[in-house]
């Protein structure tokens, strides 16, 4: 069972409702060595409406894929603060919600209504908790926006459970916890799978580690997790450049 093609019936036409922004400096020069490289970073912006202020300041340095945690707050405070977020990023960008399993069933459907309507939207991740994921490969027929594993697919372990219950969407992998990197790798070359690397603020060694993986593994056409540096002191273009050569 895969998600919904947008030819598919959903709740709401695809790319229908809010108008984005018009583009803003598509053509920026970027300040992250690895985004004119074989793989580009997705950041991560801040909860609430915080995220209306970094967004832009994250663009100007080269993401053009950003990621907003949801499920923080009420779902009307949160609505509201995104359609403020996609009126103004750039139509050509484009945005993760990631609910870290934090909604319930009512919940899940109504951001999805929401995201069927929004063609930035790239996917929604973890909608319901680790253990629904039954209910997640419901609601993948349901709507066009695509869904995403997370939580569920934290190991190997869990990775091949869900592709036995049926899951062929996103697996937003974690190679830090996720086990042994050769039986990842394998996993993910004998099936296949729409796999996106993501970080979870591992050290310096890690990452360089991960990114290896990712370099291999990563879909070719979705930005990997791993725009976090920002959360940190390290400067951000010599760290990212750095381990991006020695990768």
């Amino acid at each position: 069972m895969g998600q919904a093609s947008c030819g598919a019936p959903c709740g709401a036409p695809c790319g229908a409702g809010v108008s984005p922004a018009p583009e803003k400096d598509a053509d920026f020069p970027s300040k992250i060595p690895n985004l004119n490289s074989k793989i580009a970073y997705s950041g991560l912006l801040p909860a609430g409406e915080a995220a209306l202020q970094q967004w832009e300041i994250l663009w100007n340095q080269g993401y053009r894929t950003f990621k907003w945690k949801i499920g923080v707050s009420p779902i009307q405070e949160e609505l509201k603060i995104f359609h403020q977020l996609v009126g103004a990023l750039p139509k050509s960008a484009k945005l993760r919600l990631d609910a870290n399993g934090g909604l319930n069933w009512q919940q899940a459907n109504a951001w999805l209504q929401e995201c069927d309507r929004i063609p930035q939207i790239e996917f929604l991740e973890q909608p319901l908790p680790d253990n629904q994921v039954s209910d997640m490969l419901d609601l993948s027929t349901r709507y066009c926006c695509a869904i995403a594993l997370d939580e569920s697919v934290a190991t190997i372990d869990q990775m091949q459970a869900c592709y036995r219950l049926g899951w062929r969407g996103i697996f937003v992998i974690k190679p830090a916890i996720a086990g042994s990197p050769s039986r990842l790798r394998q996993f993910c070359q004998k099936y296949n799978i729409d796999a996106v690397y993501s970080s979870v603020f591992e050290t310096a060694i890690g990452r360089q580690a991960a990114l290896q993986l990712a370099a291999l593994l990563s879909h070719p056409h979705r930005a990997i997790g791993f725009g976090v540096n920002h959360f940190f002191a390290e400067d951000e273009a010599t760290w990212i450049w750095q381990l991006w050569n020695n990768s």
